[in-house]
C-alpha cells in the first residue's frame, strides 16, 4: 500500500483529502508537529510527503521561534540523509496558505514535486498526489 504523511497543524485543512485518497488505495496518516513527523518518518514507510510550510517544529529539530522555516528544515534534515529509515529521495508535495516567496524559493531548491498553495481545488490536489504516486 502506498503511504502519505501530511504534515499540517491544522488536520480540517486535510481531512477533506483522507478519505478520497484512501477509496483510492492509500494510507493516510497526518502528524501535526515536528515530532510526529519525524517519529512517522522514521519508520521508513512514507511514500509521499505531504507537507505544510508552518507548522510547530517541536523538539525533533531545532528551528527558530519563527515556524514559518519548520518545514524548510523539516525538508533539509530528510534530503541531508539527518532521519534514519527515510529515503532522502522522498517525493514531496507542499500544501500550504503560506505567501512567502522565500520560504517558496529554499523548499523548491531542496526538490519538490509539486507547491500548491490553498486554496487549491479538491480535485487538483486529489489528481496531484494521484500523479505523484504513479
Amino acid at each position: 500500500m502506498n503511504h502519505i504523511l501530511f504534515v499540517e497543524d491544522e488536520q480540517r485543512g486535510v481531512n477533506p483529502y483522507l478519505g478520497a485518497l484512501e477509496r483510492r488505495g492509500f494510507h493516510c496518516a497526518v502528524a501535526q508537529n515536528g515530532d510526529e513527523a519525524v517519529t512517522r518518518l522514521r519508520t521508513g514507510e512514507v511514500d509521499l510527503l505531504s507537507l505544510d510550510v508552518m507548522f510547530d517544529p517541536g523538539r525533533a529539530f531545532e528551528v527558530s521561534s519563527d515556524t514559518l522555516w519548520a518545514g524548510v528544515r523539516l525538508l533539509e534534515l530528510i534530503r541531508q540523509r539527518q532521519i534514519p529509515n527515510c529515503d532522502p529521495a522522498l517525493k514531496v508535495v507542499v500544501l500550504t496558505a503560506v505567501e512567502n516567496p522565500v520560504v517558496e524559493d529554499k523548499i523548491k531548491k531542496l526538490g519538490v514535486q509539486e507547491y500548491l498553495k490553498k486554496p487549491v481545488p479538491f480535485e487538483k490536489v486529489i489528481a496531484t498526489f494521484m500523479t505523484v504516486m504513479g
